[in-house]
């Protein structure tokens, strides 16, 4: 189970690492029209709860934290949080958010994801749909599903979705042909 973490850790940590390179890339590409398709609802009115974090989804700050602590009784599993609905709002503009510039950034870099031609999610981040202009895909646009299934796990969470209820599923889609070359979801990645 310590070796998943850390495989978990260290593959979240290298996306992480991709998503900043094309976000700072994505200033010197060549600008292109391409923008997100669709737009994510927030949910404002939630009720105050606690929400468990599944590891997957912790980011930097609260990996850390957790794993800090060295006595491993008394490290946490999964960190627990008590949110008013207010704060379970506000988190999930800011996952929101990120999404759109995540996938703005990624269309504008044609270094990177020179296949990818457009992105769309729902409002309710549970699919996101990659147009792609080929099925030869670079490196970065083979792993993009599994930054997409994260924000859109980490956004539901937010917006009252259980651990168990939560997935967000990725369709690869054949720009010439309209057909789902490959779909994705959040309960595959392990």
């Amino acid at each position: 189970m310590h070796s998943k973490k850390k495989k978990m850790s260290v593959l979240l940590f290298v996306l992480g690492g991709m998503l900043c390179t094309a976000c700072g890339r994505a200033e010197r590409a060549d600008e292109t029209d391409a923008v997100m398709e669709g737009s994510i609802e927030i949910a404002e009115s939630l009720p105050d709860r606690d929400i468990k974090v599944p590891e997957y989804l912790l980011e930097g700050n609260e990996q850390n934290s957790n794993e800090e602590n060295s006595n491993p009784e008394e490290r946490t599993e999964e960190p627990v949080y008590h949110l008013s609905g207010e704060e379970q709002a506000e988190k999930a503009r800011e996952v929101a958010a990120q999404i759109e510039d995540s996938i703005n950034q990624v269309l504008a870099d044609k270094e990177f994801y020179p296949n990818v031609t457009g992105i769309s999610v729902n409002p309710e981040c549970t699919e996101f749909n990659v147009m792609l202009s080929g099925r030869e895909l670079s490196l970065y646009e083979n792993v993009l599903h599994m930054s997409l299934c994260i924000v859109g796990d980490r956004f539901q969470l937010y917006q009252g979705k259980q651990e168990s209820e939560l997935m967000t599923v990725v369709n690869y889609i054949d720009e010439s042909t309209g057909e789902v070359f490959n779909t994705i979801n959040s309960r595959e990645i392990d």
